[in-house]
Parts: C-alpha cells; sequence; structure tokens
C-alpha cells in the first residue's frame, strides 16, 4: 500500500507521508493499493489514476479484468461515489448504450446492477464505497500528453467531440459534470486506423440545478480546472449552468493546442491557483497562427463570463464538428472472425467424424 498526497501527488511507500509545504494536508492522505493486494474479492493491477475525490484501478474480479472506482473517506467523496453510480445504474436499467460512459457491472459476485450498483469494504479502519464498471484498453488523457504534449490537430478535434458528446448526455439527463479534467478521460487508439476513443472515468459532481447547492464541494474540482463561477469566497452555493461544463471541455481544449495546462498548478497552493482563475490569467494561447479557428473555439469556451461562452456542450461539438467532421471508424474486416472460424472447423470436423462413422458402419453391413 501507498499513501499519496492529493495536492502535490507525493507518494510514500511506508504510509509516513510528510510534506514540507504548509498548504499541504500530506498527512491526511488516502491509501493506495498496489498491485496484487486485495479489495475484498478484488484483485489489484494497478491504480489507473488518483482523483481528488476517487481512485480508479484496473483490477480482476472473478477471472474478469475490470475497472474498480474507490471513494477515498469522507462523507463528500462517498456520496458523491454513489450518485455516480446510481446515474450509471439507471443508464444500464435503460439499455442505452452510451458512448464515453463506463458501463457499470455488479458490485458483487452473485448479484445484479439492479440490486447493487456500488458496494462497500472495510479496509484500514475505512468503510469503503465503490462500484464495478467494464474495463477498456487505453491510458488517461494526462498520460497521452506528457507523451506528446501536442497531439495531431485531428486527434485533439475527435477527441474533444467525443468528450462533448458525453456530457451533452449528462445535460439531457439533466445533471452537470463541473470536474472535466485530462485525468478523467481515458483514450485508446484503434491500432489500424489510428483513431481515438474516449471513456469518461469521472462523471463529476453528478448533480442538477435543484442539488447542486447541497452536492457540490470544491475540494474534488482541481483548482486549475475550477469555472470562475464555482469559485466563491463567501462560502455560499455556486452559481452555474451548463455553460460551466463548456469552460471544463475549453480548459482540456486550450490545454492539448498549447500544449500544458492553462492554469499552472504544480507546488502552488489552492488559494495562489484560484486567484490566477478568478483573474482569467491562462497561458498564451500559441496556436492562432496554424489552427486559429479551433483556438478561436478554445478561446471563446474559457472565457470568464459565461454569457460570452457556448451556450452548452452540443454547441461546442458542433463547432469541432464543421472542422473535423466525423472520425473514420474501424472498417470491418474481410477476413472472418476468429470465433467464426473456429466454428466451421468444428461443424467440418464433426462432419468429417460422421462421414467416417457412415463409412465404416457400410463396410461392416457389407
Amino acid at each position: 500500500m501507498n499513501q499519496v498526497c492529493l495536492f502535490c501527488e507525493r507518494t510514500s511507500p511506508d504510509r509516513n507521508l510528510y510534506c514540507q509545504e504548509i498548504y499541504c494536508p500530506a498527512e491526511m492522505s488516502p491509501i493506495i493499493l498496489d498491485y496484487g493486494e486485495w479489495f475484498g474479492d478484488i484483485e489489484i493491477v494497478r491504480a489507473l489514476v488518483v482523483m481528488r475525490s476517487a481512485v480508479v484501478y484496473e483490477a480482476m474480479h472473478q477471472n474478469t479484468r475490470v475497472f474498480m472506482k474507490v471513494a477515498h473517506p469522507g462523507p463528500d467523496h462517498k456520496e458523491r461515489l454513489k450518485r455516480e453510480a446510481e446515474f450509471l445504474q439507471s443508464v444500464a436499467l435503460s439499455k442505452k448504450t452510451v458512448p464515453g460512459l463506463p458501463a457499470l457491472l455488479p458490485a458483487y459476485a452473485n448479484t445484479t446492477v439492479r440490486a447493487d450498483p456500488y458496494g462497500k469494504t472495510m479496509l484500514q479502519g475505512h468503510l469503503l464505497y465503490f462500484y464495478l464498471f467494464e474495463y477498456s484498453e487505453g491510458d488517461t488523457l494526462r498520460e497521452v500528453l506528457v507523451k506528446n504534449p501536442q497531439l495531431w490537430i485531428n486527434h485533439v478535434g475527435w477527441i474533444m467531440e467525443d468528450v462533448a458528446t458525453a456530457v451533452n448526455f449528462l445535460h439531457r439527463q439533466g445533471v452537470y459534470h463541473y470536474a472535466l479534467t485530462p485525468d478523467c478521460i481515458l483514450v485508446h487508439f484503434d491500432e489500424k486506423q489510428n483513431v481515438p476513443s474516449v471513456l469518461l472515468l469521472d462523471l463529476g459532481i453528478v448533480s442538477g440545478k435543484d442539488t447542486l447547492a447541497r452536492d457540490w464541494y470544491a475540494f474534488s474540482v482541481p483548482p486549475a480546472y475550477t469555472a470562475p463561477e464555482l469559485v466563491s469566497g463567501n462560502g455560499a452555493a455556486p452559481r452555474a449552468d451548463y455553460r460551466t461544463d463548456v469552460y471544463g471541455l475549453g480548459l482540456t481544449l486550450y490545454e492539448m493546442l498549447v500544449g500544458e495546462p492553462a492554469y499552472t498548478y504544480k507546488l502552488r497552493s489552492d488559494a495562489d491557483v484560484y486567484r490566477a482563475v478568478i483573474k482569467s490569467r491562462p497561458v498564451a494561447m500559441n496556436r492562432v497562427e496554424d489552427v486559429e479557428n479551433v483556438a478561436r473555439i478554445a478561446v471563446q469556451s474559457v472565457n470568464q463570463y459565461p454569457d460570452n461562452r457556448q451556450a452548452h456542450a452540443a454547441e461546442f461539438a458542433d463547432q469541432l464538428h464543421q472542422f473535423f467532421g466525423n472520425a473514420p471508424r474501424a472498417k470491418k474486416s474481410r477476413m472472418p472472425s476468429g470465433r467464426t472460424i473456429v466454428s466451421v472447423i468444428i461443424v467440418l470436423l464433426v462432419i468429417a467424424f460422421l462421414i467416417t462413422l457412415a463409412v465404416t458402419f457400410s463396410q461392416l453391413v457389407s
């Protein structure tokens, strides 16, 4: 087990984490499981990403590779994970296939999504809440950008259009995200077509207009990815709507274009980052000459004032679609699938056996 700081990202294998930065409460950091450790009947393969509210693991459950999301200790984190699991439960029970959203699995063996959308397990004196969802190949967008800070512009457009489409589905169901970051987006590139597909590893605050005041808590969102209207100095409930998620989409697009986060956050206190966000001082947009139209979309969506942004995620996606169109999809192979080949071989073997049996029987009779 490791202890990982949610502020400075320092890690300690002996669970004795200490940080000299006064703003960093390292000693309160959650415990993260390592390869081969167990969480109930679930074996950990690796920690895919550690977020402020939860950690997503690649794991094995009942001989099946899955993703497992575990909320950090604390009532706000627990309730957020429960809302997320229950939302995914409603999607699963509706029989809808929604590209970009996790496909929920039963939390325990021999149960159903309807009965148990999330589970609970004791670990190190904490009752931790978790849910399981289908595994998918890929890396977080953060990892992708570490390897290649400025992707091919078509990949940028296709990734962000898919993310915006997934966020728009949330909006159509009456819920906001408000916590979009490159850490919560899983990206997989098709080997043949080199076309990206995305999966949201985190659905954010998962709350609507009527419940936002109850459900919102600022710590769950890294300050560098928090919209200005969510930053309140008097403890009042935030005044936000769909355009707040447009800001989150824009920040991610902005980062993919310039090759670094719009607001520097490494080794800075939350208060320092919030001040930069409120004053709207992102790093300079340096892609105006080569991809001006796309840069304009990014700049508009991260405007300090919601009225100056795109009205909703669908408009953001439509603007990108005008320049990038539909991503090419993997062509169906003319070769039969492996399952088909095996089935044909079995049928041929059965036919050969029956023919041999018939010939042998005929010879015995004669």
